[in-house]
């Protein structure tokens, strides 16, 4: 590294300028090894290597390039947060696309997001400099393109083979810059994959037809193995047939990235759905890294990931722009975009995408986003104790009555007569009525993390539910006591109620894979026969699968009793089943006071909880009138 020299400086400087902003110099590289002339990264910084740079032909465009590094802080991503978000949205859609998963998630999405955000800045940067300049003089950035896209054109049309997506961005800044066609890419648009991908399904085709052909195997294991197999041919023949390779259209598709850059530039991260809806398939023919490239040192923080992942916009239905008209209305994104479509990223891989982050703050972050539109306060609303009495009617006072009660001001309205008994007058007192009142809750939750359970790392409905009811009693002011739990001795929580969110997410996605033994001991310890004084009340929550017969005391007779005791000095006790519980052990848990309900796959856990929520909200003690 070296410092900036005056022409270098003097290019940084006129690229300020451009944008209208103070940055502090950028980092001058010699011999760097990042395979790109130009970087950003966070904490915002621009890198350059004038080497790199000559030797791809942009030397004389430093100002150009300046000006594209400075846009990635200033357009898109601008944060880190938002380029975890862009990522984001570049992997679901490969994720729709790549169902063989041949790409590889982290680089793909990378690759994408930095390609979308170039064209942003390219585009943008154009303008500026077309607004200060002569209408017959061309913009520096659009020499730039050009300087770097000659060694392609060099090639003849057949360059364009190489990387057909190459092709298709180059066409769209032709037609975004209104250029005649061939100044960045040649005017014909590539055909090699097209023959490819026909040679390819023909082929599969005359296999598929070649064995229904042959003669069935007289053994029954070789005969079982053949029509194996010819399941299989047929299964990867209509993958080929709907892979969407065979959608492409280069000159097509063109025209609307140019039209999705245009219209999407406010807002990075809504428009790179679209985007990649058109050009994630062109990967699947093979892609090459190309152009500048984030260098952001250290994982992202579980702050940063919780705003990534937790982006509505991320939720949003994945919508090609031929299908849709592409308009972002204003203050969307932080409108009720989802639909609840289930298009977000899965977790598994979320985990993949996130590689080189913590993985317990990335699981956190992802089933926090997974529950947070099912959440609403949840707190117990009762009566409190009715405030003073309120004056009532005014009665006659009568001899014999209590002297205190003679109303002397309602009296002498009467007149100036003064007879007891007729012209003498007493106020009357109403009880009011009670106030509606909101009591904080106490949510006792115990998660079983034993092997019968989905891991946290694949999506657990479980912790789904888990998440949604721990977050709706944060948001009413109440407070969580977590405790994961599997075989003997595999317990993992702490004693005391918290409302600290970052150790209960921890404690829920704890993972033990053992054996299924309920930790009835430490149950009974919690709850002794006798009422304990408290602050709120306390609701018992079980998440379980089959393992809910050990919580009966199947395995452990010592303690088949501490079910029935604890029920008696608990609000309310409920057993969330993940799958089907049936038989006398259901019929056993109702009977001991416990409300029973199953959950079979994820998209039920916010039907259920919204259930048990109700339950706890509209909970009336014994002895007691509540509202």
């Amino acid at each position: 590294m070296r410092a900036p020299t005056a022409a270098e400086r003097e290019a940084w400087e006129q690229a300020l300028d451009l944008w209208g902003v103070d940055l502090h110099d950028p980092v001058v590289h010699t011999r760097s090894d990042q395979g790109s002339f130009a970087w950003f990264g966070f904490p915002p910084e621009v890198n350059v290597d004038p080497g790199e740079l000559a030797r791809h032909g942009g030397e004389g465009h430093l100002t150009s390039v300046f000006a594209h590094e400075i846009g990635h802080h200033l357009l898109s991503p601008s944060t880190r947060a938002d380029s975890l978000k862009i990522r984001q949205q570049m992997a679901r859609v490969i994720d729709l696309y790549d169902r063989r998963h041949r790409l590889d998630l982290a680089a793909a999405s990378g690759f994408c997001a930095n390609l979308w955000s170039d064209m942003l800045i390219n585009d943008r940067v154009m303008q500026l400099q077309r607004a200060r300049l002569a209408p017959d003089e061309t913009p520096d950035m659009v020499q730039l393109t050009e300087a770097l896209a000659a060694p392609a054109l060099t090639k003849g049309p057949r360059g364009a083979e190489d990387n057909e997506l190459w092709w298709v961005v180059q066409r769209a800044y032709e037609l975004l810059w209104r250029l005649p066609e061939g100044t960045l890419a040649w005017p014909d648009p590539p055909v090699g994959w097209k023959a490819a991908y026909e040679q390819e399904i023909d082929r599969l085709r005359q296999q598929v037809k070649n064995q229904r052909r042959k003669t069935p195997p007289k053994e029954r294991a070789n005969r079982w193995r053949a029509q194996r197999e010819v399941a299989q041919r047929e299964c990867d023949l209509a993958d080929l047939e709907y892979d969407p390779r065979a959608g492409l259209d280069p000159a097509h598709d063109a025209t609307t990235v140019a039209d999705v850059v245009r219209t999407l530039a406010a807002d990075p991260v809504s428009g790179a759905v679209p985007w990649a809806m058109v050009m994630v398939p062109y990967l699947l023919l093979g892609f090459q890294g190309t152009g500048c490239h984030e260098d952001s040192p250290g994982a992202p923080s579980a702050a940063e990931l919780a705003g990534a992942i937790g982006d509505p916009r991320l939720q949003k239905p994945l919508v090609h722009p031929d299908d849709a008209e592409v308009v972002v209305a204003e203050g969307e994104a932080g409108g009720s975009g989802s639909d609840g479509s289930g298009q977000a990223l899965g977790l598994a891989r979320t985990l993949e995408l996130m590689a080189g982050a913590d993985p317990h703050a990335v699981m956190a972050a992802w089933y926090e986003a997974e529950a947070r539109p099912h959440v609403a306060p949840l707190v117990q609303r009762g009566l409190a104790p009715a405030g003073p009495a309120i004056p009532g009617p005014l009665e006659e006072w009568e001899l014999g009555d209590d002297l205190a009660d003679l109303d002397w001001p309602a009296t002498l309205t009467t007149g100036a007569v003064f007879v007891p008994g007729v012209t003498t007058r007493r106020r009357t007192f109403i009880a009011d009525e009670p106030e509606i009142d909101h009591e904080p809750v106490l949510l006792d939750l115990y998660l079983d993390s034993s092997g019968s359970m989905t891991n946290p790392q694949r999506g657990s409905a479980a912790i789904v539910a888990g998440t949604i009811l721990s977050l709706s009693v944060l948001r009413g002011g109440g407070r969580v006591r977590v405790t994961s739990w599997s075989s003997a001795g595999q317990v993992a929580g702490d004693s005391a109620y918290t409302r600290d969110r970052v150790e209960i997410m921890r404690q829920l996605t704890t993972y033990f894979g053992g054996g299924t033994t309920f930790p009835l001991d430490l149950l009974r310890a919690r709850y002794p026969a006798a009422r304990q004084p408290k602050d709120g009340q306390r609701h018992l929550v079980v998440l379980s699968d089959a393992g809910l017969d050990t919580f009966l005391g199947r395995g452990q007779e010592e303690y088949a009793d501490v079910a029935a005791s604890v029920r008696r000095v608990i609000d309310t006790g409920s057993l969330m089943i993940i799958g089907h519980w049936r038989g006398q052990s259901r019929e056993e848990a109702e009977r001991l006071g416990y409300d029973v309900a199953e959950i079979p796959d994820v998209m039920q856990a916010p039907a259920a909880c919204a259930a048990l929520a109700e339950r706890i909200a509209t909970y009336t003690p014994e002895g007691a009138t509540r509202g």
